[in-house]
């Protein structure tokens, strides 16, 4: 017997099967039948029912990448700008506790339809706090009822500037005010060590669940000592669980490995044992077509977060190409969408958007292709294609019904596209109900788990206990004028220079927006 029918004009199965006026069953959290509308209401008489004619069922929607920063930057006077600087102006951020934070991102996620995230997050000074703050994330995204893997990481070296041994020399560029202000904030911030995050690491894991996984999540490979990569490689293995890093996302990242390391840093992830399928890379801006090839080759995965590459002045990475060359590319919102939206269909569109090049040589998405990022890539991307990101009998019943009323409206041909309709013209504010695990977790529109309201009260009173430190972000506009200079020097090296020789060969990031290369 099932627990519920999902009845839509349209259900989507898949991103290459849509059907019409068919109805999901679903009993004990699982899809256990699809069929014709009218043949499951018989079959299944008396079952509650979720959607009807307007409406269109979903697979779940997966976010591959996510940072819970717990109110939009903007709302906390920490505007958009390189990742270089912006980095600095991290510690200013709210100080809410991990489950609030956790917690209003969630509700925000399930309110358009995501029903699994990856979450990199900090993982705490100590070992101790460190299991506290994971343990406190999980118990958000349970209470919240979305599907989780909870990437802690945190920067051991390369702190103010890309590049093992560059540190000291541009140190010695700053005026002794700026200096002083940099060195008070360093030795202010307390850090996890490395043995301690193995520790963390190796206590955790096996805490986790079908709906709460904790991955190894270094922050990059610039921040993280080789060593450690090599460990956490071995570790990831031995523990059965994955790894997500952030890798060549700005045009300096994009320089840095073969400035400092004379390789490429996707092979640089081989040679450390790291590049494979159990390995996932948000944002790869900058990677050229030998990155491509070994990615693709090595089975690891891409999170595409388009609007974060945007706001943070990274660029446009070659999504249409990697997916042409078999990379397997998921979708990430990254915690900084377009106007904090938050919207995975408003993500969906800019994807589709930024690649479809003006000329016609280039490799370009579909539709289908960016919502097969959004499902059957975040799944392969979570190591679970086999029971998310579609809705075949016997996966899982992760779903999202749909309002089609407004994007219809005032009148649809007849024989539209529903995917394209889907892409092109769906907002967070036409999801009606979400269904995780089998669960009503949003329904009318609204959390059905957790009280919205209250959590914005405790969210207020944790403010008011502990509001912002604006030092972190003044720090941030001191040093900006300091960091750009420093960068545009790897631009402009001698051309005989040893590391003139070393450079990659990117193009200009202003040519890679309209480049047939």
């Amino acid at each position: 017997m099932a627990d519920m029918l999902l009845t839509g004009r349209w259900v989507v199965v898949s991103p290459t099967e849509v059907l019409e006026n068919h109805t999901v069953a679903v009993a004990k959290g699982r899809v256990c039948a699809v069929g014709p509308t009218d043949e499951m209401r018989t079959r299944y008489a008396g079952v509650p029912e979720c959607g009807g004619a307007t409406s269109a069922v979903l697979p779940g929607l997966i976010n591959a990448h996510h940072h819970c920063y717990g109110v939009e930057l903007a709302n906390q006077n920490i505007g958009d700008d390189f990742l270089e600087p912006w980095m600095f102006a991290a510690p200013s951020m709210v100080g809410l506790s991990p489950y609030v934070s956790t917690a209003h991102s969630a509700l925000r996620l399930i309110k358009t339809g995501v029903t699994a995230v990856v979450d990199m997050c900090s993982a705490g000074v100590s070992l101790a706090e460190g299991v506290a703050r994971l343990e406190e994330k999980a118990q958000a995204y349970r209470d919240v009822g979305i599907r989780a893997a909870i990437a802690p990481g945190e920067r051991w070296q390369n702190r103010i500037v890309h590049g093992a041994g560059e540190e000291q020399a541009f140190l010695q560029t700053l005026p002794q005010d700026v200096l002083d202000a940099l060195m008070r904030c360093e030795a202010d911030r307390k850090r996890l060590t490395e043995q301690d995050y193995l520790k963390l690491m190796q206590a955790i894991i096996p805490a986790g669940d079908a709906m709460q996984q904790f991955w190894y999540g270094p922050t990059g490979p610039q921040w993280t000592p080789e060593p450690l990569l090599v460990e956490i490689a071995k570790e990831a293995e031995r523990l059965d669980t994955r790894i997500q890093t952030h890798a060549l996302e700005s045009y300096y990242e994009g320089l840095e490995s073969q400035r400092i390391y004379g390789k490429r840093l996707m092979r640089r992830f081989a040679d450390m044992g790291l590049l494979g399928e159990r390995l996932s890379m948000a944002h790869t801006v900058w990677a050229g077509q030998e990155d491509i090839a070994d990615i693709a080759a090595s089975g690891a995965h891409v999170s595409h977060n388009p609007g974060s590459n945007l706001r943070l002045r990274s660029g446009i990475a070659p999504a249409a190409e990697m997916q042409m060359q078999g990379v397997s590319v998921a979708l990430g919102m990254d915690g900084t969408t377009l106007g904090g939206a938050e919207d995975i269909f408003d993500e969906m569109r800019l994807a589709l958007t930024l690649n479809t090049p003006p000329h016609s040589r280039a490799s370009a998405l579909a539709a289908r292709d960016v919502f097969a990022m959004a499902t059957l890539g975040g799944a392969r991307l979570l190591g679970r294609q086999h029971e998310l990101g579609q809705l075949k009998p016997g996966f899982c019943a992760d779903a999202v019904v749909v309002d089609m009323s407004r994007p219809m409206a005032p009148w649809c041909a007849p024989d539209v596209d529903p995917i394209e309709l889907i892409v092109g013209r769906l907002k967070a504010c036409d999801v009606d109900t979400v269904i995780v695990d089998g669960k009503r977790v949003l329904e009318g529109g609204q959390p059905t788990q957790m009280e919205e309201a209250s959590l914005f009260d405790r969210l207020r009173h944790e403010l008011i206990q502990t509001p912002p430190d604006d030092c972190a972000r003044v720090l941030s506009q001191l040093l900006r004028p300091y960091l750009l200079e420093w960068y545009a020097r790897w631009e402009h090296e001698s051309p005989h220079s040893p590391e003139a020789a070393r450079r990659p060969t990117t193009p200009d990031p202003v040519l890679r927006y309209g480049s047939s290369n």
